[in-house]
């Protein structure tokens, strides 16, 4: 071998195709873009360097939103207790404890809470217990002297139908009788109709609710005994229902006094009786019924229900 094959052994050659490692083409065609490799550090394998790219790629978290609505807890659910669980000692305590106040926790709240149950309990009391004032009247007399039976006769109010209490009327109670509530007619002999014991005129539904609160009624009439021109015959009653009422006519009705012994003197006629819508007495004549009155001085007593 001469010197110039040596020379040429020795000059280095550029690698065959044939000793590069085996990579695909698409990598082989990006290193070529890319340049020379420069070698920066240690060798990293290509899945590891895969695998970082991937998660470079991830997008990045995103800023917070503004914060949600807080929920509040429930509250505590106590059970109930009942009246023989209630132990005195621990309320008092609790009383105790809690301040006084418009509401709990504020000045006066119990005082106020007492003062609204007193006020319940008085009205209750009225209700069980009337009095007969004007604030608290009973339905009857007979009422009144069952709550209070030490009570003298006189006059008390009453109202039968326990609605408002502004419908309410005063009357006589006689408890000597037993209880009667007797109304006072109207001071007319013109016409007849009834009042309170203040002059006000009492209303048709209280007096139908003081019947259905009684069982028997009665009221006096009377008319002079002079012989005149209106007293050519009996007298005859006419009924709040509208019946005829003489003595001819009804059981009911009895001649309670005659004083027409004497010429100034007066005949008194009962009406007793149980059949509650006849009373009270709406009209009276010596005529027929319907005709143009000739009362003739006929006076009607007070109409009083037996309950």
């Amino acid at each position: 071998m001469n010197w110039r094959e040596s020379e040429a052994w020795m000059v280095p050659t550029a690698p065959k195709e044939a000793w590069a490692p085996r990579e695909s083409q698409d990598l082989l065609d990006n290193r070529a873009l890319l340049g020379p490799r420069v070698s920066l550090g240690p060798k990293v394998p290509l899945a590891l360097m895969e695998r970082r790219a991937l998660k470079g790629n991830q997008a990045s978290p995103a800023c917070p939103g503004p914060p949600g609505e807080v929920i509040q807890p429930l509250p505590i659910q106590m059970p109930k207790k009942t009246r023989r669980s209630v132990d005195g000692s621990r309320l008092m305590q609790e009383d105790e404890a809690m301040p006084t106040g418009g509401a709990p926790g504020s000045p006066g709240g119990l005082e106020e809470i007492f003062g609204s149950l007193d006020s319940l309990r008085e009205e209750i009391e009225q209700m069980r217990r009337p009095t007969g004032t004007q604030d608290s009247p009973a339905r009857t007399c007979q009422d009144l002297k069952l709550c209070h039976p030490e009570l003298p006769d006189g006059e008390y109010w009453v109202d039968p139908n326990q609605g408002c209490a502004r419908d309410a009327f005063r009357v006589f109670c006689n408890f000597t009788a037993g209880g009667e509530t007797c109304v006072t007619p109207r001071d007319d002999v013109t016409q007849f109709s009834y009042v309170d014991s203040e002059g006000s005129p009492v209303g048709v539904v209280q007096l139908t609710f003081l019947r259905l609160l009684s069982v028997s009624a009665h009221q006096d009439v009377s008319y002079p005994c002079s012989s005149g021109e209106d007293q050519d015959g009996p007298l005859k009653l006419r009924g709040a229902n509208e019946d005829e009422l003489s003595p001819e006519t009804s059981p009911y009705v009895k001649e309670f006094r005659d004083g027409c012994q004497t010429q100034q003197g007066r005949t008194v006629l009962e009406v007793r009786t149980p059949v509650l819508e006849q009373l009270p007495v709406l009209d009276a004549s010596f005529s027929d019924l319907g005709a143009p009155p000739r009362r003739g001085g006929v006076l009607l007593g007070p109409v009083c229900f037996m309950g």
